[in-house]
């Protein structure tokens, strides 16, 4: 099995699914033998040192090793083909960057310390690469296939796996109601990464969602957000839900993309 520099394997989905499962294992049993229950998993410097940069270094250095080996790495962080999308569906990452300001603008800065705003930061970044090379980059190529494919195969196989990728929370401490929530909640969300790193045409815009996301939820998750804060975050989260809703509806009413539209892998 030859690197980049060879030919790269045929885009399948079984072939993704079986490069991600090793992550898939790897990530609960970490979380498991080091023992930081999940909901306070970013509380502290600590928690953070243990519970997160370790298990997903490793498996952020696995995504890139595994794509790179399968000849995908250059195809997954190069400029994408075009799309058709429309302009409109810009809407979804600036909601998306706008919620994560409301968020930002209500947490507690006084009560952090420098040390911790840095490891999180730090930590969520590398959330946001590691998650988006399995999900937008490695399952999202599986699912478009070598062959014809289509936006709407590509969007819903890559969102479901990654709404999937989150249940093994429950067996690190969260509630499973949460944790079903999560899921759903994930697979949402996935979507609207996979639009916006289709109307960019680079993976680095969900990377930077991603990574923003997270640091801004963990930053405000002790505090209550005020009436305005409320009000904006419901009225974005509105907006991204019907935006989501109309890029689902128009993926499916597209055809399959022709294999020339497509880089070479």
């Amino acid at each position: 099995m030859k690197a980049d520099s060879g030919m790269p394997k045929p885009f399948t989905i079984p072939r993704a699914l079986g490069m991600l499962m090793p992550t898939f294992v790897l990530l609960p049993l970490l979380g498991w033998l080091v023992g930081v229950d999940y909901d306070v998993i970013a509380d502290s410097t600590p928690n953070i040192l243990r519970g997160i940069v370790p298990a997903v270094g490793l498996s952020l250095i696995w995504g890139i090793f595994i794509a790179w080996r399968f000849g995908w790495l250059r195809s997954i962080f190069e400029k994408q083909p075009p799309t058709s999308l429309p302009k409109l569906f810009w809407l979804i990452p600036a909601c998306w960057f706008g919620m994560c300001l409301a968020r930002l603008a209500g947490s507690p800065w006084p009560s952090f310390d420098a040390t911790y705003i840095v490891v999180l930061a730090f930590a969520m970044i590398l959330v946001g690469f590691n998650e988006e090379i399995l999900f937008r980059g490695i399952l999202a190529h599986g699912a478009r296939g070598s062959g014809p494919w289509s936006e709407a195969r590509a969007m819903l196989v890559s969102s479901l796996g990654f709404g999937l990728f989150h249940l093994p929370n429950a067996l690190g401490g969260q509630a499973i109601g949460a944790t079903l929530f999560q899921v759903g909640y994930a697979f949402v969300m996935g979507i609207a990464l996979f639009v916006s790193m289709r109307i960019s045409r680079n993976i680095l815009l969900p990377v930077a969602l991603h990574a923003l996301w997270d640091f801004s939820t963990f930053t405000s998750k002790s505090q209550t957000p005020g009436d305005v804060a409320a009000l904006v975050t419901a009225a974005l989260t509105l907006a991204i839900v019907i935006l989501i809703l109309a890029a689902i509806a128009w993926s499916l009413g597209k055809k399959r993309q022709p294999v020339s539209h497509l880089p070479l892998p």
